[in-house]
């Protein structure tokens, strides 16, 4: 029996952009199951399918490009593997492309990952200022949720405010990441996260081959 490996990118729009990482992978589980696809499963007391993804996607954003990685047992072509997809899939989750992977490609990696949120009008000013300050320090020091200090300016590549659109782009790092939520804590804008900012968007980059 022929394994073949697939690169999948999909979107996470709508209502979906209020279910957490772990409720994406369950409905994604679910879309697998309903397509009727022949998922390669892991090894073990519990096997899960032979699934991953390239970033846990934070709470509150929706995405238009992710990538995950699939194995079946048996060979589609990308163009069946995607109408079964979709067909199957929930509103909000839309498979966008699929292509089949050689035994000898590395495992996927991203290389940054983008961000585009708006900012309530009358908190622009004061995160304009704090962008200037921002970017002009070498290092900015933030804690994150789980207590550990991580230093936020580093990974940032670009950051713009244009009216009240705030965009920024963040390098893929190794070890505690600097995440969006960091970001907008160094912002000011922590405590809007998950109050008035919706809809977010992010995006994001795998490293060439």
């Amino acid at each position: 029996m022929a394994r073949r490996r697939y690169r999948l990118r999909f979107s996470k729009r709508g209502n979906l952009r209020f279910i957490g990482h772990r409720d994406l992978l369950r409905a994604v589980e679910r879309v697998l199951r309903r397509a009727r696809l022949p998922v390669a499963m892991s090894q073990g007391f519990h096997p899960k399918p032979r699934v991953s993804y390239l970033s846990a996607l934070p709470l509150g954003f929706s995405s238009d490009d992710e990538a995950m990685e699939l194995i079946l047992e048996e060979e589609l072509s990308p163009d069946e593997l995607l109408a079964r997809l979709n067909s199957s899939s929930v509103v909000g989750l839309d498979f966008l492309s699929a292509i089949v992977l050689d035994d000898k490609t590395p495992k996927q990696q991203a290389s940054s990952f983008s961000y585009e949120m708006r900012i309530p009008e009358g908190l622009v000013p004061s995160v304009r200022e704090r962008i200037v300050e921002f970017l002009g320090r070498e290092s900015f020091e933030v804690e994150k949720s789980n207590g550990k200090f991580v230093d936020a300016r580093a990974p940032v590549l670009a950051m713009t405010l244009q009216g009240d659109s705030l965009e920024f782009t963040l390098a893929a790092q190794s070890g505690p990441e600097v995440g969006a939520r960091e970001i907008l804590t160094c912002l000011g804008l922590g405590a809007e996260l998950y109050r008035s900012i919706f809809p977010n968007r992010s995006k994001s980059t795998i490293r060439d081959e």
